[in-house]
């Protein structure tokens, strides 16, 4: 027979540390039940304070951009004040120009937007693509994006519809028309029979 030895163990290793736990300690895992009505309240305030926060940032940040628009306008105030009258006139000449370009790059992005619309319709594709190829700023890249779109559109249609028509062909055995089963020849039978009557 075999002779086993015993080991020394330590039974407190296995103790739970903390034998009594309090009972009035809420759990941590225990799950928390609402009613819809809570449920909704609870969502309803925290949509608020979301909200109130919200309108506090875009509050700060017109209030910021007023000020640093009204400290603009104040510093070119006082660039003018301190100009010749040539110098005035130069400012607000510069000025001009500046709208004028601003104007035009809006009106040419307009032009853009219509004629890559116009490009689309006639390939027929979505006019709802303009803007996303309005981001390629070239009238050119815009045709060369549009034709490379449509060939590869084209190519996945005709490659779909003819994977459709290569379908089962029909078989070369004749019809049954001629057979007495045949429910042609039936209504037709009965349309003569009500007519001879």
């Amino acid at each position: 027979m075999i002779e086993l030895k015993k080991l020394p163990m330590n039974l407190q290793f296995f103790a739970d540390p903390n034998p009594d736990p309090d009972p009035e300690d809420p759990k941590e895992d225990e799950p928390v039940t609402l009613t819809q009505k809570e449920l909704q309240s609870k969502l309803d305030s925290e949509a608020d304070k979301r909200a109130a926060k919200a309108v506090e940032t875009a509050k700060a940040k017109w209030e910021a951009d007023k000020k640093q628009a009204l400290e603009d306008a104040k510093n070119e105030g006082a660039k003018l004040a301190k100009m010749s009258a040539a110098e005035k006139a130069d400012a607000e000449m510069q000025a001009r120009v500046e709208e004028i370009e601003k104007r035009e790059a809006a009106l040419k992005q307009s032009e853009l937007k219509a004629a890559t619309k116009a490009l689309l319709q006639d390939n027929g594709l979505p006019a709802d693509m303009s803007d996303t190829l309005i981001g390629l700023g070239d009238a050119e890249a815009i045709k060369n994006a549009v034709t490379a779109l449509k060939g590869s559109l084209d190519t996945q249609v005709n490659e779909k519809v003819e994977k459709l028509a290569t379908g089962t062909k029909p078989s070369n055995s004749s019809s049954n028309l001629s057979s007495s089963n045949d429910a042609f020849d039936a209504v037709m039978a009965k349309y003569q029979k009500h007519n001879n009557n």
